[in-house]
């Protein structure tokens, strides 16, 4: 846990399974192959053969033994590998291969059931490494991009891709349950994801670290729902315009799903010492141009005087005084 640096509202863990790198990259080429083509045939799954029927059709059409299962709104499958990563660190294009087939499998059976599902799961699990890469998407962008109401580039956004390590099973025969996504745990994790890609693509380099180290996650704090993001900047950028651009990405996402439920927005960014905090309503009124982007920063941009949050981005916990407290001010940050 040494290499975590204390932020708001989760620590902001810097490993590589958080970089955009090759392997996230295959991920996106793998759904232009398989994802926003036709779901196959129109077969029709009542709702409590939705497990069995993608197990039944991964085996059936394509040799793959895969488990499945559905919690809540969310169904995924698992299936497990020798091995999900070659000896250069890259998923190899069979792997590639073979997730692509089983969300093309999970994704029709999702939509020609009449159980009520929103998102769907793909996991490949390394049978010696523990390790694990997972492909989520919503239900209704899959409908949407077949519909040609969304281009590739946006589906490709819209799509979660993780790397992450699993509990290896004590049992060869224990079951597979899918993780349950909401559609507030499913924004903040898109856009966070954006945020990376979106300043790695500034690096000149494979080899470089993001530009931004992104966090976040949709809380209840105070009474008040909402999007809270922590930021370690690594560019020598005009903290403003920063922001701003980290904001309309914000933004884009809430716009792009209409999704009102929330009260605020906060953005931290702690190098910079300057924090964005945003009402809904305010977000609202920038979607409909009723506030200038300047004007917004000069309201809602604060710099942050806290002492004890420097310290603690260097791993130091410095006892409070009561002196020592974090005051709004306009913010005026510099790098």
């Amino acid at each position: 846990m040494g290499n975590q640096i204390p932020g708001s509202p989760r620590n902001i863990r810097l490993k590589n399974s958080q970089r955009p790198e090759k392997a996230f990259f295959f991920g996106l080429l793998l759904f232009l192959l398989f994802g926003l083509g036709g779901c196959g045939p129109k077969y029709t799954y009542p709702a409590d053969s939705v497990p069995r029927s993608i197990e039944s059709i991964c085996k059936k059409e394509y040799k793959m033994d895969v488990h499945a299962s559905v919690n809540g709104k969310t169904v995924g499958a698992v299936i497990y590998l020798d091995a999900i990563i070659d000896a250069k660190g890259q998923i190899p294009k069979e792997v590639n291969e073979t997730m692509g087939k089983v969300m093309q499998v999970v994704t029709r059976v999702a939509l020609s059931t009449d159980r009520e599902l929103d998102f769907c799961t793909v996991v490949l699990r390394d049978k010696t490494h523990a390790s694990e890469l997972v492909i989520s998407r919503a239900l209704d962008d899959t409908k949407r991009a077949n519909a040609d109401a969304i281009g590739i580039e946006e589906s490709i956004n819209r799509t979660l891709f993780g790397q992450e390590k699993y509990q290896l099973p004590d049992t060869a025969t224990e079951s597979f349950v899918v993780k349950e996504i909401t559609k507030e745990k499913f924004l903040a994790e898109q856009i966070v994801q954006r945020i990376r890609f979106n300043f790695s693509k500034d690096s000149k380099s494979e080899i470089e670290q993001p530009l931004v180290l992104a966090d976040g996650a949709y809380e209840e704090k105070e009474g008040k729902k909402g999007f809270y993001f922590s930021i370690i900047a690594l560019k020598a950028d005009e903290p403003r315009q920063l922001m701003l651009r980290i904001f309309k990405i914000v933004n884009d996402v809430l716009k792009g799903y209409q999704f009102t439920l929330f009260d605020i927005v906060e953005i931290h960014d702690y190098l910079n010492r300057q924090k964005l905090v945003i009402d809904r309503q305010t977000i609202l009124d920038y979607q409909n141009k009723k506030i200038k982007e300047e004007d917004l920063l000069d309201k809602f941009l604060f710099e942050s005087q806290s002492i004890q949050e420097a310290f603690k981005l260097f791993g130091f916990n410095v006892p409070q005084e009561s002196g020592d407290t974090e005051t709004p001010l306009p913010a005026t940050a510099s790098p």
